[in-house]
């Protein structure tokens, strides 16, 4: 049999023999050698991410041993020892997966989901697993399992699991390359069946068939924003699990909150609905045993007062990782010969026993640590989008903004992850290296910290994620000019990437700036070759005939010159050069110059951006200056009469004494401007913003589209001329206490 590279490309007329083809040199390898695999029991298992734990000091001889309780972190694969509570779960999950698999016309996924907090990881990881370890299912006494969490690309999460199984390649690029193009084929009937083929080949997979764990299966909704992707991982998932060949089962978890969102997939929302498990509310009697059996399996025996207390704080409530960080707390105060009651009482009990520790870790660092971290929790929450708040893996390169503070970024992590708090998780991705996560997403909703943060940064976290996911696809598709920014979102995306440059939590990352530009370049070069080519051919004809290059650039020398005085006295020259430098494409050379007391009436600029200018006293009546950026500019007493602003950006913008009679002003978004004394009379405001806007003496008479709920976002209204079909007695807490009407 011919034998073929690990970098050969799979097609789908030969997919299914070249599989096999490529497992030829890998048969004889024993399954527990390949990369990843662990035996548990006579489960082969082998995970996405390994966890990775910070070095302890061992305790004194005469303390305590380690501490037997998890905290925050969900019990995983190797925990199965000290996973207490949950008998009877674990037995009826492994008897539905059983009653699954021995049904021949049984689709084999078992669903597990409940609500944050509620244990499902720790039961599918810390118990189903070990249960199908010690005892197998018929025919499966060597099944192979991979655990993995879908993250924003599920496909290629699960083609770097299988290419991690088949291959001793503990990064297999190629393979997993290979095998993601694979999982996105469909056959003659129009299902993904690259699951099912791959798994067809692997060696010996008639007696160890494959079993799919995915951990955290929400991610496949909040995480992917590729609905292609999203079809075709749920698509594999379904086909490989419904063959009647019975070669791979799958299990998920899920949270509760997100059951909505399998309707996406109906066929896999009714095997929630049929098959599903709920994982309930641990009883009394399994709380205690949750509490009292790992001290006891340590050598220690705590107070049943104590129990019983823990109990009363946990029961009902979907706290147990509340609980789990409690107890860690307890046991740390033990190794100290401080009373479990005391301890209780000092850290508030089970409810408060987090946010107390985490706002002293974070008191305990100096202001430049302090702005760190809050960088580092945000950046590690998904913000959801009609739903609650996520937590978000991210690379620790994506945690570090400048190399300078590399060091002091892993020092603030590592105390966060610390034994004894983990507040954070690190673990180790063989696709995206070390990643860290908010261990448990009880801490997005028990630090206040963290909500007073989120509350002031959350609409813009939403907008900057936005822009950057549209850039990881821009550069997952070869930064294709197709997946470019057009239109109204990439001016949000300019406006957004000015706005907050200076912050550090918000601004874009490199990336996402560079797909920003490449955006606008080509939306420029588009203009250019439609507006601009007929606005221009005379222009250039003649410039072809009569000019030399020599004088293109003394143009734009001249205009760097005039832009650049220091006086407001007109130049008659200024109009030409500054339309011919739109022209050229230097529209975006135009910020932070002077053009105070310049007449550029009836100039065409559209999308220029004008930032931060003077534009005091500048006429520009009939100008068009669609969706230009005029943040911070100054423009007071201009002259915008019957001037084109439809869509412009005037953020901040200082407007005092402007003249915008019949100005067109449509979207136009005015956030934090001042129009103190400005005259707006029979100016089109539809759908302008005019958020903390200072309009002290403005002049709104005869004005069109201007609405109370635009009005009533203004941050000051004092003597302000509004038309008659705005009431200012509606909106009085707007008006300056020392103005008089």
């Amino acid at each position: 049999m011919e034998n073929h590279s690990d970098s050969d490309v799979l097609s789908p007329s030969n997919s299914t023999n070249q599989i096999q083809q490529d497992f030829g040199s890998n048969s004889g390898q024993a399954i527990a050698q390949m990369i990843g695999g662990m035996a548990i029991g006579q489960l082969t298992v082998y995970l996405s991410q390994v966890r990775t734990e910070l070095e302890t000091s061992q305790p004194p001889a005469n303390k305590l041993g380690a501490n037997p309780y998890q905290g925050l972190l969900a019990f995983r694969e190797t925990d199965g020892d000290r996973f207490f509570g949950r008998d009877k779960q674990i037995e009826q999950l492994w008897q539905r997966f059983r009653e699954l698999h021995d049904n021949e016309s049984a689709v084999r996924v078992l669903p597990i989901y409940g609500p944050s907090g509620s244990g499902k990881s720790s039961l599918a990881l810390a118990g189903l697993i070990p249960k199908l370890g010690a005892k197998p299912l018929p025919g499966s006494n060597q099944a192979r399992l991979v655990v993995l969490v879908p993250g924003s690309h599920p496909l290629e999460s699960l083609a770097a699991m299988l290419a991690r199984v088949t291959t001793n390649d503990p990064t297999p690029v190629s393979k997993t390359r290979e095998f993601a193009q694979e999982l996105t084929q469909q056959n003659n009937h129009q299902e993904y069946d690259g699951l099912r083929r791959i798994a067809d080949v692997f060696p010996d997979i008639v007696v160890s068939p494959l079993i799919v764990l995915v951990d955290q299966f929400e991610e496949v909704y909040t995480l992917c924003k590729d609905k292609a992707e999203r079809d075709a991982f749920v698509g594999n998932l379904l086909c490989a699990a419904a063959e009647p060949s019975k070669r791979v089962s799958v299990i998920l978890t899920l949270r509760s909150d997100f059951l909505g969102e399998t309707q996406q997939h109906p066929r896999l929302n009714k095997l929630f609905s049929e098959q599903g498990f709920l994982v309930p509310i641990m009883q009394p009697e399994d709380l205690e045993a949750a509490i009292v059996r790992p001290a006891a399996q340590a050598g220690y025996q705590l107070n049943s007062a104590v129990v019983q207390l823990l109990v009363e704080q946990t029961e009902g409530r979907e706290a147990l990782p509340l609980l789990q960080f409690t107890l860690t707390r307890i046991w740390e105060g033990l190794q100290n010969d401080v009373d479990p009651a005391e301890t209780l009482e000092n850290i508030g009990g089970v409810g408060g026993a987090l946010a107390e520790e985490a706002q002293r870790l974070y008191k305990s660092l100096n202001a430049e640590e302090q702005a760190i971290a809050r960088r580092i929790f945000l950046a590690l929450v998904q913000i959801g989008e009609g739903t609650k708040n996520t937590r978000r893996r991210a690379a620790l390169s994506e945690l570090i903004a400048d190399e300078k503070e590399a060091t002091t970024v892993r020092a603030i992590i590592n105390r966060f992850a610390a034994p004894g708090v983990r507040f954070l998780a690190t673990f180790f991705d063989e696709q995206s290296g070390e990643m860290i996560e908010v261990a448990h997403e009880v801490m997005i909703r028990n630090w206040g910290q963290l909500q007073e943060w989120l509350t002031e940064c959350q609409e813009h976290l939403r907008k900057k994620r936005k822009i950057e996911q549209a850039a990881e696809d821009w550069i997952d598709k070869d930064k294709s000019q197709e997946y470019v920014l057009q239109g109204r979102p990439l001016r949000d995306a300019r406006e957004f990437m000015q706005a907050q440059k200076d912050y550090r939590e918000t601004a874009l990352s490199s990336l996402a700036k560079d797909f920003v530009m490449a955006s606008w370049r080509k939306q420029r070069s588009d203009r250019w070759k439609s507006i601009g080519f007929f606005i221009a051919f005379p222009l250039i004809g003649t410039l072809i005939i009569n000019v030399t290059i020599n004088l293109h650039w003394q143009f734009l020398y001249r205009a760097g010159e005039i832009l650049n005085k220091q006086d407001c006295n007109p130049n008659s020259e200024l109009q030409f050069l500054v339309q011919y430098m739109w022209l050229i494409g230097y529209k975006d050379n135009l910020q932070r110059r002077n053009f105070c007391g310049e007449n550029l009436n009836g100039v065409y600029l559209p999308g220029a951006d004008l930032s931060d200018s003077n534009l005091q006293n500048v006429r520009l009546n009939s100008a068009n200056l669609q969706e230009t950026f005029l943040l911070k500019s100054q423009l007071q007493g201009a002259w915008l009469v019957q001037a084109n602003l439809r869509g412009s950006v005037m953020k901040s913008a200082q407007l005092q004494n402007s003249h915008l009679l019949g100005a067109n002003l449509l979207g136009a978004n005015l956030l934090g401007a001042d129009l103190s004394g400005a005259n707006l009379s029979g100016a089109n405001l539809s759908g302008a913003d005019f958020k903390n806007t200072t309009l002290t003496d403005a002049d709104f008479r005869y004005s069109k589209g201007l609405t109370q709920e635009q009005i009533s976002h203004a941050k000051v209204i004092c003597r302000t001329k509004l038309p008659n079909n705005i009431s200012i007695n509606l909106i009085p807490e707007k008006i300056n206490q020392k103005c008089a009407y």
